[in-house]
């Protein structure tokens, strides 16, 4: 980071000092019960109705509602603790989001992220990446890009039939999706006239859930003539992405407060308002070692905080709401996994279950960049611009702050006449609303820019993926990070719609309507890469994760061998054991993932209320 970014992200802490009150309180006051503290769990042994171990989306929202009902007690183990202490402002501010996300661990901050690396990646060139995750109260709420849609009502549907459960389709499960979120329209004082938003009946519908959805009070100029290029090639406008529809081009919600523009994530959303009840308590900064049982029965955890060891005790269900990698890690250092893999530590197999840690899927990305005059790229790289973005975001919640650099999101289905027959039968049986290309602005050139003009282009993601990664365990103890392989592009199909993507993203942006902003030539990766050879080099060198790991704890049938749980989240072969988290989805739906887990979550919620 930059010395005058630094400096910059000082400044935004200590605001008040240089600027005055703002107009908007952020919603950055945590209280608790009559005393703070009380709100909080010692390391000791101790025992509530409900253990939740991880404190992210899933972990939170259940204990938000579990604990509203005034039936239970609920303790959450949290890893790490709150972002606003272990963070700085950094998880406050849209813009800074890029922040600790990159792919090598030195600009990552172990107070809230897990640094993780994963083993060499063979379909990117063998390289190793950081794979983000948030080690905070909020989990990866804290780290992601807040982007906020719904995936497909087909994409649901499937999820329905592949599990056996009517309640996952669309009609009978977006109610939870309206009840975790409030929908704001757009303020239009803030924003470019010609950057309305479509107006969309489905906001309505989320009218009182604790998640804020708002579109950013400051969208960069080049975002509207993206939309512009992506309709020139055939890319219908809709009114949003939150009614089960994705094909098309709009713009992007996010989970961000609409007044303040700071990040809105599941702790500030889900635990902020539940700290007050005496039936919750959070044990932070505390790591879950071990699922305790009576025969086959879940009746604790075991923990240990900064050395100090102890036992949580569960007098109805541990639930397991650790994410993608750390749920699958855990089960594994428990008892169960696959026989083999927990022999090789000499962990004693409580249950042979092969599918713990497999079937890894995941979203990668790429993206092709143009010279343009908009103002993009340079919008925050001098200290006299970083100072007046400090002055707008503190005053009026405006500015390039507010952006995380590009508010246009649109999707397709991959032209059949760009991929092979072989991977064209393939998507032929995934639903037909089921997009294969996701297209994302970007204002930030891949390196050091070549002049200190203008940058701006498209991240081209795929998001119907065949390549299937896997999770593992280094050793018998979760303090040894899990070896975690997501074979990104190693199967041929998705290398296939890669280079098709790759080469629709380069079309829409030398469509014609973008002639009046366009300077040059293309930028990155240039005119001399023009081969499927070529592409896939560039692909291999500069591809990455958007951290959307999933589907390691798979939900399926109890006839379905590689299925960890059941429809309702219930671990099969043990009792009082439930998943609750994006390793327990039967695979990865289009787009971004973090309502689903909200809605998830909801859902489990209702049902454990109902003696389910």
């Amino acid at each position: 980071m930059h010395s005058f970014m630094r400096k910059a992200l000082w400044l935004i802490v200590h605001a008040n000092l240089f600027y005055g009150t703002i107009l908007a309180t952020p919603p950055d006051s945590i209280s608790g019960q009559h005393l703070l503290g009380s709100s909080f769990g010692t390391p000791f042994n101790t025992t509530y109705d409900y253990v939740i171990v991880g404190g992210g989306a899933a972990g939170l929202t259940l204990a938000n509602r579990l604990s509203a009902s005034g039936q239970y007690s609920i303790g959450v183990i949290e890893a790490g603790s709150f972002y606003e202490i272990s963070n700085s402002n950094i998880s406050f501010i849209p813009r800074f989001t890029w922040t600790g996300s990159g792919n090598g661990l030195a600009d990552a901050n172990p107070l809230v992220d897990w640094m993780l690396m994963t083993e060499p990646e063979m379909g990117i060139g063998g390289r190793q990446i950081h794979y983000t995750r948030g080690r905070t109260l909020g989990g990866s709420t804290a780290r992601n890009h807040m982007v906020y849609h719904r995936a497909t009502k087909g994409s649901y549907k499937k999820w329905a039939d592949d599990v056996g459960d009517s309640s996952y389709e669309w009609e009978n499960w977006s109610p939870y999706f309206d009840k975790s979120t409030t929908f704001y329209q757009a303020d239009m004082s803030k924003r470019f006239a010609n950057s309305t938003p479509d107006e969309d009946p489905a906001g309505a519908r989320s009218k009182d859930g604790p998640v804020p959805i708002s579109y950013t009070n400051w969208p960069l100029a080049i975002t509207t003539w993206f939309m512009k290029a992506t309709e020139a090639v055939g890319m219908k406008r809709i009114p949003s992405f939150i009614d089960g529809d994705l094909i098309g081009t709009s713009w992007n919600l996010r989970a961000v407060e609409p007044d303040t523009m700071v990040r809105a994530s599941s702790e500030t959303a889900y635990l902020r308002p539940a700290l007050k009840r005496g039936n919750l308590i959070v044990h932070h900064t505390t790591m879950a070692t071990k699922i305790v049982f009576n025969g086959t029965t879940a009746v604790g955890v075991a923990c240990d905080t900064l050395g100090q060891k102890f036992q949580i005790s569960a007098r109805k269900e541990v639930i397991l709401s650790a994410g993608a990698v750390h749920s699958p890690q855990l089960l594994m250092v428990s008892g169960i996994g696959p026989a083999a893999t927990l022999q090789k530590f000499n962990i004693p197999v409580l249950v042979d279950a092969p599918g713990v840690g497999q079937g890894i899927e995941d979203h990668p990305t790429i993206s092709v960049m143009r010279k343009v005059t908009p103002p993009s790229s340079t919008v925050l790289n001098t200290a006299a611009k970083m100072q007046a973005a400090i002055e707008s975001y503190n005053a009026n919640a405006t500015g390039p702050l507010v952006s995380t650099g590009g508010e246009l999101v649109a999707w397709e289905k991959v032209p059949l006449n760009l991929v092979s027959n072989n991977t064209a039968a393939a998507l032929a049986k995934t639903p037909a609303d089921w997009p294969e290309l996701e297209y994302l602005v970007s204002s930030t050139y891949p390196g050091t820019p070549p002049d200190n003009g203008d940058y701006a282009g498209l991240s081209v993601v795929l998001v119907n993926t065949f390549s299937r990664g896997n999770v593992t365990i280094a050793s018998s103890s979760v303090f040894d990070h899990p070896l975690m392989t997501v074979n990104f592009l190693t199967d041929p199909r998705d290398k296939d719609i890669m280079i098709a993507g790759f080469r629709r993203a380069r079309e829409i942006l030398n469509n014609p309507v973008l002639s009046p902003v366009v300077v040059g030539p293309e930028a990155v990766p240039g005119t001399n890469v023009t081969t499927d050879e070529q592409i896939w080099a560039y692909i291999q060198g500069g591809a990455r994760t958007i951290s959307h790991v999933s589907c390691t704890c798979k939900m399926g049938k109890s006839g379905d061998e590689m299925a960890v749980v059941d429809s309702k989240g219930l671990v099969f072969g043990v009792e009082k054991l439930r998943i609750v988290d994006l390793s327990a989805v039967p695979f990865l739906p289009p787009g971004h993932p973090m309502s689903t887990v909200y809605a998830l979550a909801e859902k489990t919620a209702d049902l454990i209320l109902k003696g389910e």
